[in-house]
């Protein structure tokens, strides 16, 4: 999920010079809460409060967690007319830090004896001032969501639905009339039936509770900018190299059933694949250009697991499968060449496997 890169710059300047002058202290507010006070959301929450400005009034800010470890972040400057900007990632809850990572950036909040969250300074401690720094808990109330949007979109047995890039999060897509025109572009762009297609469109997000299935974000489709077939979100090598990549998913068997212990993962380090299936090491050649993957041939060890047989047996002919990869927010997913998902994985600590 992106914002414009002058518009994020300039918050992100902001945001830093404001938390500068007051970082003159760190000491630590007595209204900061401890660790035995501090719980991680089971429901949906929303936090606000109207943080300090450099050059306005004040930044309304609401912070929206979803218990799924998703978060959506909106400010918005008093008295600047298109001046409300959304930040949107993944959070997790460290002892009282709340960190709001998005793609290569972190904010961090500290937790308050109120239940609300005080914003850290440039350096990543408590800001100590005289001005309200915290946002509070208010009742569950999402605010509407406009943003520029790059992702892939799928259209398959009457639902679509668009895989954000930057976050990973899937949102269901509203029909509108919007929609209809978008529907015959996907149509006439894809290779197969359920394949993807990589776009760049002005959407919003709007949160809704349907009489069937969980609540949720839709995304409503404002206007396509472009689209690309046969694309993905891409990989970067960078980013994936030398971490372990452990199986998140894989077609044909469900989340569920994949065992707690003892999934299959791999690592990549330059050309050269390693890993293990679940039962055997493995080891072979990679070759990433882009959103493309080339794999030669894959050796393993030979011992057998019953209760990892087909399992292993799915994941390599699935290795065999694949054409294309994408990093999708912590995901990296695997496709085959008609663009259909093949499998998905999430990075994990390295651990060593002993035979």
């Amino acid at each position: 999920m992106r914002i414009h890169t002058r518009s994020t710059l300039a918050l992100s300047t902001c945001l830093l010079m404001l938390a500068g002058c007051s970082s003159q202290s760190t000491v630590a507010p007595s209204a900061l809460a401890t660790p035995d006070q501090v719980t991680t959301p089971i429901a949906p929450q929303s936090f606000s409060g109207v943080l300090p400005c450099a050059s306005c009034p004040g930044i309304e800010t609401q912070l929206d967690l979803l218990p799924d470890g998703r978060y959506f972040l909106t400010e918005t400057y008093q008295d600047r007319a298109n001046a409300t900007f959304t930040r949107a990632g993944h959070w997790q809850i460290d002892e009282t830090r709340l960190l709001l990572q998005h793609e290569d950036s972190n904010l961090v909040f500290f937790a308050t004896e109120s239940g609300g969250w005080l914003q850290a300074d440039t350096e990543g401690r408590p800001i100590q001032s005289n001005l309200n720094y915290e946002i509070r808990p208010v009742e569950w109330a999402p605010k509407p969501l406009a943003m520029s949007i790059t992702g892939m979109l799928v259209y398959y047995a009457d639902a679509a639905s668009v895989v954000d890039c930057s976050t990973g999060t899937r949102f269901p897509v509203e029909m509108t009339e919007t929609w209809l025109d978008i529907e015959r572009t996907y149509l006439s762009s894809i290779s197969a039936p359920g394949s993807y297609l990589q776009i760049n469109a002005d959407v919003s997000l709007n949160w809704q509770t349907p009489e069937e299935g969980p609540a949720n974000y839709y995304l409503a489709f404002n206007t396509l900018t472009s689209f690309t077939p046969a694309t993905t979100c891409g990989t970067s090598l960078e980013k994936i190299e030398h971490h372990e990549w452990r199986l998140r998913e894989i077609t044909d068997i469900s989340r569920q059933a994949l065992p707690e212990e003892g999934k299959p993962f791999i690592k990549v380090s330059g050309q050269q694949l390693s890993g293990h299936t679940g039962c055997n090491s493995l080891a072979g050649s990679i070759t990433l250009d882009g959103n493309r993957v080339t794999l030669g041939p894959v050796a393993t060890t030979r011992m057998f697991c019953m209760q990892t047989a087909d399992l292993e047996t799915q994941f390599l002919q699935t290795l065999e499968q694949a054409t294309y990869v994408s990093l999708e927010g912590a995901y990296w997913t695997w496709y085959n060449e008609d663009m259909g998902r093949l499998m998905s994985f999430e990075q994990a600590a390295p651990r060593s496997i002993s035979q």
